[in-house]
């Protein structure tokens, strides 16, 4: 089987189960084209690494929780899902490592698969990763506890802008 069959194999089994678990949710679509060597890379992984996951985390004060992304935008906690813990697990610990927050999943917000293809070799099948947004909250005695980058509680909650292109693949 190959690195495009098993990656869509595999995005297909995890929107049968976000469904399964949580109903259903905007799915959106998005097309990357990368070098070979990138292209190369992709093909190369485990299938589970091609995911990023977040959870937009609300407090019993109704704030959102934010970090400063490396692109210096306020956006929900996210980034790469391992191999070996599924996609609850990987944006819980996402938000755990970026805030110090232990937050609950509670449902899926949004979903992007993000179809990768290699520029320079337009006929090679592309291979398939999977973005998802989280929503979910925590109780009031959670503090932020910043670790890399800043973190804040905003009021108003943040328009959807989320970009599968800033998530860590």
């Amino acid at each position: 089987m190959s690195a495009s069959e098993r990656s869509e194999g595999w995005v297909t089994d995890q929107l049968s189960r976000l469904t399964d678990e949580y109903g259903s949710a905007p799915v959106h679509q998005a097309s990357w084209s990368v070098s070979g060597p990138r292209y190369e890379e992709a093909a190369a992984v485990d299938t589970a690494e091609h995911a990023a996951a977040g959870v937009r985390v609300t407090n019993d004060a109704d704030e959102t929780l934010l970090v400063r992304d490396r692109h210096n935008e306020w956006a929900p906690p996210r980034g790469a899902v391992a191999a070996d813990e599924s996609l609850e697990a990987g944006a819980k610990r996402n938000v755990r490592e970026a805030t110090g927050i232990d937050c609950e999943v509670e449902g899926v917000e949004r979903i992007t698969i993000v179809s990768i293809g290699d520029e320079s070799d337009r006929d090679r099948p592309p291979i398939y990763c999977l973005v998802v947004l989280f929503v979910g909250s925590c109780g009031s005695d959670q503090t932020v506890q910043c670790t890399e980058s800043p973190v804040r509680w905003r009021h108003s909650r943040p328009g959807d802008s989320l970009d599968p292109g800033v998530l860590a693949i």
